[in-house]
């Protein structure tokens, strides 16, 4: 359990100090295109200003798409002149995770009971992410309004990397009498949900000993179950 807390504790690190030398990150709203709950949920491409988001509607080209810059509308920022009724902004794209697994459950597998490993490992993720930016007032108890804006994202991809694992006779049947730490290659699916730059999931994958025992452990390409966290580096 020793492992999992400094897992925890240098993926909150390495988080907090790339939020601090970032000048940008998905957390923060940005110009770009958004689909927008409050126009029918259509695309547009959208400038954020100090007072006001200045909405341009997008028009898909082969080329891909442009910005109708001879029409356009806002969003007003200012409480005193904002409509109070919360509007949804949603981009999707290209996710890039760096990962690590905090705990894999292992099942029932040869005799030998369900499992809960927390070794060494590390990994990369690619997949296909949503962004939700949702601008809403709170009313506050003089009567007066502030802004806020909050973000929720969730990802779905695959993942591959490397890790640890403890190899002695229980898991590999008596067949080898040594203890020693194996090198894996692990990989599989996961599903994330992004607060900040952080991304929290939960993953199933495989593992494959990398070594001349790779014949004799009972988890050799068996399934498992797992919870990860990371960083988002795109």
């Amino acid at each position: 359990m020793r492992l999992l807390y400094i897992y925890i504790v240098f993926i909150l690190f390495i988080g907090c100090s790339c939020s601090a030398i970032q000048e940008t990150s998905k957390h923060q709203m940005e110009k770009g295109l958004y689909n927008i709950s409050n126009q029918h949920n259509k695309k547009f491409y959208t400038l954020i200003e100090e007072d006001k988001i200045t909405l341009h509607p997008a028009i898909k080209t082969k080329d891909g798409w442009l910005a109708n810059t001879d029409s356009a509308s806002a969003i007003y920022l200012r409480p005193d002149l904002a409509n109070k009724e919360p509007v949804k902004f949603i981009t999707r794209g290209f996710d890039l995770d760096v990962l690590t697994i905090l705990f894999k459950y292992r099942p029932y597998t040869a005799g030998f009971p369900n499992q809960l490993n927390t070794n060494f490992n590390a990994a990369g993720y690619i997949g296909h992410r949503s962004d939700y930016y949702l601008l809403f007032y709170d009313k506050n108890p003089l009567n007066a309004y502030q802004r806020r804006i909050s973000h929720f994202a969730y990802s779905l991809g695959f993942f591959g990397g490397i890790g640890a694992t403890n190899i002695n006779p229980f898991v590999t049947s008596n067949q080898i009498q040594s203890e020693y730490d194996g090198v894996v290659i692990t990989k599989g699916i996961v599903g994330l949900i992004g607060v900040g730059n952080l991304t929290f999931g939960a993953a199933i994958g495989f593992d494959h000993l990398m070594d001349k025992n790779h014949k004799l452990w009972i988890y050799q390409g068996r399934p498992w179950a797992g919870f990860t966290v990371g960083l988002n580096v795109n």
